[in-house]
């Protein structure tokens, strides 16, 4: 069964012209390059310098160099004769008999540079040809073969001129122009083709007792791997055996690193820090976590978007458009200047008419963008969701899961004896261990860390839908602790001070949760979610960019009213998943474009109606399919960066694609007209795409996000929980 071609350059990692469809990846078994540039640099990485002997990749081009320039000498003693005639060599036997040993000198100097420069750019323009994508870098073969044929032509003949200097230095610039262009490009997705690489090639695989190293395709579900210290996982697994600290950052965008112990889940692609570990392989290597971010920016690096989709469509008219133009030049100043003049000039007009500045201008800067994002833990699902965030207007939030952690914490204790204060932290940390309900969690950390003294014992039944019980040795009744429902069917009497507290907490519509023993209601606690400590800058960012911010919730309108006054923004509650869709709609009329940022669990009908949907995150899992970026971390602060980013790019991308434009038809006119030397026009080509690369470039470059310091975060502290004796006047 034959094997497609990759879709993606072995050396850049662009896409090639005319490969759409992928292998999987170390299947090909002959690397696939977009231009003979690459190919080039390619080999001269291959060829590496062993013991001071040069590779023979380079060795050719310093021949071909050598050569050209003695070329060049021999073509300057012609050219004496061309300006003075028959006194530029005493019109002796001797000095014409000199020229025409120069001329074959040239011809002899110039042959191997047409052999060793030029074969590989016929090549590689076969090589597209037959992919069905045609390129000028068959018109450049046909113009400098036609400037060859001409100058031999005019040596053997003994009469007219002859044109090998301005082949070979042709063919040498255009020859570096491509493999710098190449290099240019390497590094602008370097940052996305690295990650493709971290995975080790080989791992250690226990056979029985004994370890032995294989090839990481040959891992399968349900192997044991040995994994030590400074190693990255190689696949998604189970500890089996050892304790480590994992670093999950370049994957999950954890700051933080975790320990994992025996039983606990890790992922492929993250590092091992600090420990041997023994995993049992629950994913095989191209069906984990890691593999599937891969794919995604595979996905990223095809998708298309409308920028790339113009210059495509200008690039499949350019090459015929050049072609004719550089007929119409030679037919023209063949007709009027001779037929070395008309070869000259349409020789210029391929050469400066070169369509590889246009076609590097969007995709380049686009997947320099796409690693520089990777790198910060931003995974951009394509190119065209760079364009579309670069355009938004309004950035929209959901609260639950995005601006909040979406874990409850204590905000206030209201007790109706503060004698009993110590009895009823004591007492409500002891039964709320006993469970693992998000309430609970946030009671056992308020009460430890204002409970003093040793915490009592006591058997917890939980009641389901309404709260705990408890039996503690030195109480006549059970401890109840739980919902106002609970306290009612119980008939616990409720204190003149916690009824005020209650309504209070009713009005506010937030969760409170009662505690009750001897037949009353001793407390109740009310609970608030944590903002997380990016949503501040986030939302700071995003106004400083001169974004317009809204909160999308389903959360209660007192709530939501809460949260407006604290953070200064409008938020509209008590949306229900369809209302959220009828609002971003009603702004994208009003005011533009708009992105919304969810945590890609609930807010998939949001995310999905929203210019660019953008999932909080995401972790490990980046096949949620509703949204546009998946933010990999749980910093909120990366998705106004984001939009700076995408910003920059177009920015970047529109520059490129002027310059691209301007220059192409100014030397194209200049090249038609006969006013521009082919070398030049090599030298321009060369100039246009490193400008291209260069400017692209800047994108790898772009700042990335910074973690807001201590003093930053303590800006605008949150409210403290407190404890109060309340009463119907001093509720809060």
């Amino acid at each position: 069964m034959a094997i497609p071609p990759s879709p993606f350059c072995a050396h850049c990692g662009l896409p090639i012209p005319g490969v759409a469809i992928a292998a999987p990846v170390g299947e090909v078994d002959e690397p696939e390059y977009c231009c003979f540039g690459c190919s080039l640099a390619a080999a001269a990485d291959r060829e590496r310098i062993v013991d001071g002997e040069i590779g023979a990749t380079c060795f050719r081009l310093a021949l071909s160099v050598f050569l050209s320039l003695n070329v060049m000498i021999f073509t300057m003693w012609l050219w004496t004769q061309e300006i003075y005639g028959s006194e530029g060599t005493n019109g002796t036997a001797t000095a014409v008999l000199l020229w025409s040993v120069c001329r074959y000198l040239c011809l002899v100097f110039s042959l191997p540079v047409l052999w060793m420069l030029g074969g590989p750019v016929a090549e590689g323009a076969w090589k597209s040809l037959r992919r069905g994508v045609p390129t000028t870098d068959l018109l450049l073969v046909a113009g400098t073969l036609a400037a060859y044929a001409y100058s031999v032509v005019s040596t053997v003949r003994g009469s007219g001129p002859v044109y090998f200097e301005i082949g070979c230095a042709v063919l040498v610039l255009v020859t570096l122009g491509r493999w710098l262009e190449a290099r240019g490009k390497q590094q602008a997705v370097a940052a996305l083709t690295s990650l493709e690489k971290l995975l080790p090639a080989e791992v250690r695989r226990y056979d029985g007792d004994e370890l032995r190293s294989v090839p990481l395709d040959a891992v399968q579900i349900g192997d044991r791997l040995h994994v030590v210290a400074g190693e990255r996982l190689p696949t998604d697994g189970r500890i089996v055996r050892g304790v480590a600290s994992i670093d999950a950052q370049l994957l999950t965008g954890e700051s933080r690193p975790i320990v994992r112990e025996p039983g606990d889940s890790v992922l492929g692609g993250t590092l091992n820090l600090d420990g041997d570990l023994t995993i049992e392989v629950t994913a095989s290597p191209r069906g984990g976590s890691w593999q599937r971010l891969l794919d995604c920016l595979r996905a990223a690096r095809q998708m298309k978007g409308r920028y790339q989709q113009l210059a495509d469509r200008v690039a499949a008219w350019f090459m015929p458009a050049v072609g004719v133009v550089a007929l119409a030049t030679f037919a023209y100043h063949t007709t009027h200047y001779g037929l070395d003049r008309g070869l000259l000039a349409a020789l210029a007009v391929v050469l400066v008419a070169c369509p590889c500045a246009l076609g590097l201008a969007t995709p380049l800067a686009v997947w320099a963008a796409l690693g520089t994002a990777a790198r910060a833990q931003v995974l951009f699902r394509h190119g065209e969701a760079l364009e579309r965030l670069a355009g938004v207007r309004v950035f929209g939030f959901d609260k639950t899961g995005t601006l909040t952690d979406g874990q409850p914490s204590v905000e206030q204790l209201a007790v109706a004896d503060e004698t009993l204060l110590a009895e009823i932290l004591g007492r409500t940390l002891a039964t709320a261990s006993a469970t693992t309900h998000d309430l609970s969690r946030a009671l056992v950390a308020y009460c430890r860390t204002r409970h003093v003294g040793p915490v009592p014992s006591c058997n917890v039944r939980t009641l389901p839908g309404r709260g705990l019980e408890a039996s503690f040795v030195e109480l006549a009744t059970p401890l109840w602790l739980g919902s106002e429902r609970l306290m009612r069917e119980r008939e616990l009497k409720v204190p003149r001070a916690i009824a005020a507290a209650l309504q209070r907490f009713r009005h506010q519509a937030v969760p409170f949760t009662c505690v009750g023993w001897n037949g009353e209601v001793q407390a109740v606690f009310s609970f608030r979610e944590q903002l997380r400590t990016s949503s501040r800058p986030a939302l700071a960012a995003c106004r400083d960019a001169g974004l317009a911010v809204e909160v999308l919730t389903g959360d209660h309108a007192a709530r939501g009213q809460l949260l407006g006054r604290e953070l200064s923004v409008v938020v509209w509650a008590e949306l229900l998943p369809e209302d959220k869709v009828r609002r971003l709609v009603a702004l994208r009329s009003k005011v533009g474009p708009i992105a919304m940022i969810g945590d890609g669990m609930n807010d998939a009908p949001a995310l999905s109606a929203a210019d660019v949907g953008m999932a909080l995150g995401c972790g490990a899992d980046v096949s949620q399919q509703s949204a546009d970026v998946c933010l990999l971390g749980n910093d909120l602060s990366r998705a106004p960066w984001a939009y700076g980013l995408a910003r920059q790019t177009i920015r970047i991308v529109r520059q490129n694609l002027f310059w691209t434009f301007a220059y192409n038809l100014v030397a194209l006119a200049l090249a038609a007209s006969g006013r521009l030397n082919p070398i030049w026009a090599a030298a321009a080509m060369a100039a246009g795409g490193f400008w291209v690369v260069g400017n692209s470039l800047r994108l790898a470059h772009y700042p990335l996000p910074v973690e807001p310091s201590a003093d930053e975060l303590a800006v605008t502290p949150q409210r403290d929980a407190s404890i109060s004796q309340t009463s119907p006047e001093s509720v809060p």
